[in-house]
């Protein structure tokens, strides 16, 4: 019986993976190791993968922690002993064991010459996995999948451009806009960036993007804080402070930042959630159809654009991954999605944690005197429960200098918005004609009232 060299086991082998620990199911490419992590090698040689660390290289792989770190992990692979070229001998050999084959076929049992190459490359997916070179290639003469990879470079272009508020102030040559304005504030000038760039929110009516802003300021907020905390053990708030949570400490915890750790924090962190992905869920959180007031056209617009995001948003992931992991993972990103609604309305509900999170407005750069101490918190290993007070009385916003003056400053910031595009370069991104009516039509003080 002959044995495949890819896949060769011994009883005197050990039964973990010497990769991440978990349990292996043979010698794969040299090297003892689970299912997991012989796909993860394989997908990244035949793809011919590069990939970075955000640390020191020297991230922590195993059996819950083998995601979080692509670039770890295989260096890993290499170190425990397996070998590209084993992959690519593998590869040779499948592809000449299916040509001998179809040669020896009779000729009725031959596929006609118009579907010889569909009929080849199914074979070869279905024997030796996903091959996204030969998904590109298809992608190619695919409609769907040309509109659909274009649709996701455009979000993560708008990603890209709005990721960092400080550019905007560079272009009005203003201050940096941490010392500009509150952490909220940050958060609702990049949300006016998207809705302007992301169709088809430029083309509703005025009432209804007043509506939707109001509707997703806090879960896209949120959002925003979770991207920030997915690499990091602790979650990391608008104002740079760390907030040192761990999933163990659950008890410790009060129930809505255990809520974001079992929700929201953990699934994405457990799937090594891309910047592209967190960049769609952003896009799918804004096209919201179901929010009472909506007129019917702008409902059936954002319904639409929603189905298109998730269809071209699976087919991306297709082309990463098997359709089975494509699917799982699409299931798992929208899971989040009405998770962050609902703890962003908790946090909402909380004066002191929305105000740390940047849902409320503090009293000094979206802090309250009664924040938590985590410099004390993070020198006694413990995490304080986190007490919920009533917040101080505060000012009624009335005088219309300063609502006037809060409203032209983020007009400013959507315009400088609209002209970064240009500024960049970014010929792709889908940038509406806003008009004076257009802009004034965002009232701010409304908005984040």
């Amino acid at each position: 019986m002959k044995v495949s060299a890819a896949a060769v086991y011994s009883p005197e082998v050990t039964d973990c993976c010497v990769v991440c620990g978990d349990k292996a199911i043979g010698k794969h490419y040299g090297a003892v190791a689970c299912n997991g992590c012989k796909g993860f090698f394989r997908r990244s040689v035949w793809q011919n993968l590069q990939y970075t660390c955000r640390f020191e290289r020297q991230c922590k792989i195993d059996k819950d922690h083998r995601n979080a770190c692509r670039y770890c992990r295989f260096q890993k692979c290499l170190l425990a002993g397996m070998k590209q070229e084993a992959i690519q001998n593998e590869r040779d050999r499948i592809g000449s064991t299916k040509r001998n084959r179809k040669r020896s076929l009779p000729v009725n049992f031959r596929p006609n010459s118009t579907t010889t190459e569909g009929v080849s490359d199914s074979d070869d997916v279905a024997e030796c996995g996903p091959s996204p070179p030969r998904i590109e290639r298809h992608c190619d003469d695919d409609p769907f999948a040309v509109a659909s990879k274009r649709l996701i470079n455009t979000i993560c272009e708008i990603e890209s451009q709005l990721n960092g508020c400080q550019k905007i102030g560079n272009i009005l040559g203003a201050e940096p806009m941490e010392q500009a304005c509150s952490s909220r504030q940050q958060n609702i000038s990049v949300l006016i960036g998207w809705t302007n760039l992301l169709r088809p929110i430029p083309d509703l009516q005025i009432a209804d993007k007043i509506l939707l802003l109001k509707y997703c300021t806090a879960a896209f907020s949120l959002l925003y804080t979770i991207q920030r905390s997915l690499y990091s053990p602790n979650i990391v708030l608008p104002n740079n402070t760390l907030l040192p949570v761990t999933a163990t400490d659950g008890t410790q915890l009060s129930p809505v930042l255990t809520q974001i750790l079992d929700e929201i924090l953990s699934p994405l962190r457990r799937i090594a959630a891309s910047p592209a992905e967190i960049a769609c869920l952003k896009a799918a959180v804004l096209l919201s159809p179901d929010i009472t007031g909506l007129s019917a056209p702008s409902r059936a617009k954002l319904q639409e654009a929603r189905n298109s995001l998730f269809g071209a948003l699976f087919t991306y992931l297709s082309q990463i991954h098997s359709s089975c992991d494509a699917m799982l993972r699409l299931c798992n990103l929208l899971m989040v999605v009405p998770s962050l609604f609902s703890v962003a309305q908790l946090l909402s509900n909380d004066y002191q944690l929305g105000t740390l999170f940047g849902l409320n407005d503090g009293e000094t750069n979206g802090q309250c005197n009664n924040s938590i101490d985590i410099a004390a918190a993070s020198s006694k290993d413990t995490v304080p429960v986190v007490d919920q007070k009533q917040p101080p009385t505060l000012p009624a916003v009335t005088t219309t200098v300063d609502n006037s003056l809060l409203s032209k400053t983020f007009l400013a910031q959507l315009m400088a918005s609209q002209a970064l595009c240009n500024y960049a370069g970014v010929s792709t991104l889908p940038v509406s004609s806003v008009s004076l009516p257009t802009l004034t039509g965002f009232n701010m003080p409304v908005i984040i009232s």
